[in-house]
């Protein structure tokens, strides 16, 4: 878990910038949502971070190794931008380059980069995320 975790709270209409760095378990920044909540959450393109030596963008790659092993968001490609409720892996969903999503519990919205429990520690970069609340 971050030592620094900020919590932001937008307003509709506003977009919140953030950076999510691959090797963070949860993202720093993290959103405070209620349920019923719409955003949209997207990754200008030409963003890479990396998988040990691989890049990827927000969309991730296929990776039979951590696919073998068993990655966090389950059937999710590897490196995925992905989104949590309260730092919560059971609760995890793919964002990926660009979502519009209905939040569907109130608390914290933290971002992660889909891999294998334990590898966080080979990933390096980071990808900006814009996030913008729609109602």
């Amino acid at each position: 878990m971050p030592d620094n975790i900020v919590i932001h709270k937008p307003e509709i209409g506003s977009i919140l910038i953030i950076k999510v760095n691959a090797g963070d378990v949860y993202s720093e920044n993290q959103v405070e949502v209620i349920a019923g909540e719409v955003y949209r959450i997207w990754c200008d393109k030409g963003q890479w971070w990396v998988d040990m030596v691989i890049p990827s963008g927000a969309n991730g790659y296929y990776n039979p190794l951590a696919n073998m092993f068993g990655q966090r968001v389950k059937g999710v490609k590897c490196f995925c931008l992905c989104g949590t409720y309260d730092n919560n892996d059971s609760a995890a969903f793919a964002i990926g380059s660009a979502a519009e999503i209905t939040i569907t519990q109130s608390g914290q919205l933290s971002f992660f980069a889909n891999d294998v429990p334990g590898y966080e520690w080979n990933n390096w970069g980071s990808i900006q995320v814009n996030i913008e609340r729609l109602r």
